[in-house]
């Protein structure tokens, strides 16, 4: 064990004395090259009148090669210094370049920088509801892989749009600002965004600093706003929980909506723009059934409904307009009903321990219950099955003894409950 540390030591030391890097004079690097999609290193951007000159770094007192490739891969380099030599000052853009020292291999592409001259979105474009095809010229700052595959610098894409916040619990208007992935189609070229929710204009950004443009930012926008497809959508939903210590399975414990009836939903819509929108109510699961019936619908932004009958009920909440469409669906069971009575119970003895009388429940959404003394006459009477009787009468504890119920009550799933029996009360007579 000791060994192998020494030996991690080492290697981890070396490669910090023999650290290798490359810069390129006047360049921007950009650094949202994929080293195992394209075999790159490094791919630098450069302004078509600037001169490329490579600096190599090394720590390494070993020989270095460099070579060149084109747009075929690496396959097909050419040797074009040897020796010593840490910098290549005749650099031409567009091409590759590898450098050699020792066992390692650099391999890096140089692009030349072009502005965008003119921008538009495709309004033609099929697959607006998710994301927006930009065209125009100067899109294509190119490079190519070891392998030879076209790719293309993403540029960062400035917007309006609709965004959900957290902190205020509702949509909010923001100017994005998104890296556009650039995509390449035969000869045309494409800047790709994620569709926005709202009107807008759409602006190219390059902060691409290098000798001459002083830092400064270089933007172009369309000139003609865009009118969305695409539409924002976020649901809201939450139970109205119980604590009645009586009452079997308020909550399911996986998280999901439901429990014992009556199940006390609220359902908040949030969608952009003037879009349509619903809650649609079914009995069919709409994530497997491709065109479920509806039962109910409410086009409410917030709908308080109260689940009462045993059962599995979705609600999906639906956006539409004229192109696109979003859903999102929820799951509310209710339980099949419950209810049990005791018989016995000590109050006024242990403040807290069995001093009240209450059933025991589950999905009774209809509950009456009377108690009488032993000559019929009735003492108390409820119709919350979460409440039970203290042991009192005209407020005052009743005498140790029997007693006796009668419940009423229907359930979640139809089930009627006719209950009658004793209630026995403990407590020492003073």
């Amino acid at each position: 064990m000791k060994r192998f540390c020494i030996l991690s030591l080492y290697i981890f030391f070396v490669s910090l004395l023999y650290a290798q890097t490359v810069e390129v004079d006047g360049a921007y690097r950009w650094t949202g090259v994929n080293k195992s999609e394209t075999g790159l290193d490094y791919v630098f951007v450069i302004p078509s009148s600037s001169q490329a000159t490579i600096r190599f770094n090394s720590t390494s007192g070993s020989p270095v090669n460099w070579y060149r490739f084109d747009r075929t891969g690496v396959n097909n380099k050419t040797p074009i210094s040897n020796g010593n030599s840490l910098t290549y000052s005749s650099a031409e853009k567009d091409y590759g370049y590898v450098i050699e020292q020792g066992d390692a291999s650099i391999y890096l592409w140089l692009s030349t920088y072009k502005e965008v001259s003119s921008l538009y979105a495709d309004e033609e474009y099929a697959n607006q509801c998710e994301d927006v095809r930009l065209a125009g010229t100067g899109l294509d700052i190119a490079y190519y892989t070891v392998n030879g595959k076209w790719k293309g610098v993403n540029r960062a894409v400035a917007y309006k749009t609709w965004k959900w916040d957290d902190t205020l619990k509702d949509l909010k208007m923001v100017e994005d600002t998104v890296q556009g992935l650039v995509s390449k189609s035969g000869e045309t070229v494409s800047l790709y965004a994620p569709a926005p929710y709202e009107k807008t204009l759409f602006t190219v950004i390059d902060s691409i600093p290098y000798k001459g443009w002083n830092g400064a930012i270089k933007t172009f926008s369309t000139s003609d706003e865009y009118e969305p497809w695409a539409i924002l959508m976020k649901a809201v939903v939450s139970q109205q929980l119980r604590d009645a210590k009586n009452e079997w399975n308020t909550a399911p414990e996986d998280g999901s909506f439901g429990g014992s009836a009556p199940v006390e939903m609220e359902f908040k819509a949030y969608v952009s723009g003037d879009n349509y929108y619903a809650w649609e109510f079914m009995q069919e699961n709409p994530s497997e059934v491709d065109d479920p019936i509806v039962d109910a619908i409410y086009p409410d932004k917030i709908l308080r409904y109260t689940f009462k009958d045993e059962g599995t009920t979705y609600v999906r909440l639906k956006a539409t307009n004229s192109y696109c469409s979003r859903d999102t669906s929820f799951t509310i069971t209710v339980g099949e009903s419950r209810l049990e009575a005791p018989n016995i119970f000590s109050p006024g003895t242990s403040p807290g321990v069995n001093d009240e009388w209450k059933v025991a429940y589950k999905s009774i959404v209809q509950f009456k219950c009377w108690i009488f003394n032993r000559w019929g006459v009735e003492i108390f009477r409820f119709s919350d099955p979460a409440q039970g009787w203290d042991g009192k009468y005209k407020g005052k504890l009743v005498p140790p003894g029997v007693y006796y119920y009668i419940i009423e009550a229907k359930g979640a799933d139809n089930q009627n409950y006719k209950l009658k029996g004793n209630i026995n009360i403990l407590r020492p007579r003073n």
